[in-house]
């Protein structure tokens, strides 16, 4: 996590144009069809991620791992979990590799952060990779170069030992790792130093972002943009895919950070949507900052405030709505479904009226259930009122093609919740309203 100083920096040199969404419109009156195959959803919940701090002796990730940190993680069932990993060392690293092991064994996977020579803290070297792996129990999926390298801390050698340091990772896990399948993705640069950083092409599988849009909504075209964070890092990565190690919102209303907060219940607003924003602009992973957070030193600091637990282990309405999210998306809980392709439709799903600002892609759980999320991107906090706004919305007409009996609309709320609302159709069509809260219409196999 990035301290104040240098989220200052960010706020202001997010560079050039944000990711678009395909089916964006600002046409009064238009028909948008989603006849395309369907994204997977359990592709979409295998992508959301979360940080942790397992390895913080004494802190909260240690005190609470049993009683809040293990079971948060398996409340939220989501499988992919970052974690900084060091030189095994009788002695100093038996609680994390434990603690990784018993993850692994519940289904979890790891992006592996493995810091250069210019941490202050700690420093991996390639050399200890396969150990680490071994530790581990081979659940690494990813391995990252530097958190955050502080290059501007010595800009006549730090860029050097990062490039160094990566071009080490890249190389081990090719010529020791080669059947482990796993990516190397570049160090987490950020805006504000990121010019000083040397080309990594040939070393890096995935560019690797914090977009923390700040107090913007996460479809945002201001300077928290996610694509000006992706544009900024291929003069360094080159065209290679993308992940997003650390995003999410803090709330610490009284904070004089540059980092702007939002309100508890924008921020459970905003969650769903930045996770499915994240995951249609192409994103390999998004990794939420962070699972607990870290402090208690009050409403005025940042690092106190971006956790889905508070200090004190308690779930935030962000929990609420990361794990309904998950759920829906998940389906009914039990033994695995077949995969179904569903009923053939000679009408595709459709909704008709003004899309300005709407976004929406469908999916299909395994159970072929579809599921068609949509929302409003536009923002809902009044920052200079440090208000949230009440949502707008917008009706549309839904087309159901041939599934014409069950459709349900689950709406979801400030607190973390949903409502599932059953829509009356007529002949497969009905109206919704859609608004800056997120929607999620399902239609039944």
């Amino acid at each position: 996590m990035m301290d104040l100083n240098r989220r200052l920096i960010i706020r202001g040199l997010a560079a050039t144009a944000a990711a678009t969404m395909a089916g964006s419109s600002t046409r009064a009156d238009e028909c948008r069809t989603y006849d395309a195959p369907p994204e997977r959803a359990a592709d979409f919940v295998g992508r959301i991620g979360v940080n942790v701090h397992l390895a913080q002796k004494g802190a909260v990730y240690d005190k609470y791992y049993e009683s809040s940190i293990l079971r948060a993680i398996e409340d939220l069932s989501i499988k992919q979990i970052r974690q900084g990993v060091y030189t095994p060392a009788p002695g100093v690293t038996e609680t994390l590799y434990t603690r990784m092991r018993e993850l692994a064994r519940l289904g979890c996977r790891f992006s592996a952060v493995c810091n250069d020579p210019s941490d202050q803290y700690v420093t991996t070297p390639p050399s200890a990779l396969p150990l680490i792996y071994e530790q581990c129990d081979g659940a690494i999926d990813i391995v990252e170069g530097g958190n955050e390298p502080a290059l501007l801390a010595d800009p006549t050698l730090n860029p050097t030992l990062s490039w160094l340091h990566q071009r080490g990772l890249h190389e081990t896990v090719r010529r020791e790792l080669a059947g482990s399948r796993i990516d190397v993705a570049s160090p987490s640069y950020i805006q504000g130093n990121i010019a000083l950083a040397k080309p990594l092409a040939g070393f890096a599988d995935l560019s690797n972002l914090h977009p923390y849009p700040g107090m913007e909504h996460p479809e945002t075209r201001g300077p928290g943009r996610l694509g000006g964070f992706r544009a900024a890092m291929v003069p360094v990565c080159g065209g290679v895919a993308s992940l997003i190690t650390e995003t999410g919102y803090h709330t610490a209303l009284a904070t004089a950070s540059a980092h702007l907060p939002v309100s508890e219940a924008i921020r459970a607003r905003y969650m769903p949507r930045l996770l499915l924003f994240a995951y249609l602009a192409g994103m390999r992973r998004t990794y939420i900052y962070e699972l607990r957070s870290s402090f208690g030193r009050g409403p005025a600091d940042p690092e106190s405030a971006f956790g889905l637990l508070t200090h004190e282990g308690r779930p935030t309405a962000a929990y609420r709505a990361v794990k309904t999210l998950i759920a829906l998306f998940s389906g009914p809980r039990g033994p695995a479904a077949a995969p179904s392709p569903g009923p053939a439709s000679s009408r595709p799903i459709a909704t008709i009226g003004s899309h300005e600002d709407v976004q929406g892609q469908c999916f299909r759980r395994d159970d072929g259930t579809i599921l068609l999320p949509l929302w409003l991107g536009v923002s809902g906090w009044d920052r200079g009122a440090q208000a949230t706004r009440v949502p707008v919305s917008r009706s549309l007409r839904v087309e159901c093609g041939d599934r014409r009996n069950a459709l349900t609309m689950h709406r979801f709320d400030d607190e973390g919740g949903s409502r599932a609302v059953s829509v009356p159709l007529e002949d497969g069509v009905g109206r919704i309203e859609v608004s800056d809260r997120l929607t999620v219409l399902e239609f039944a196999a």
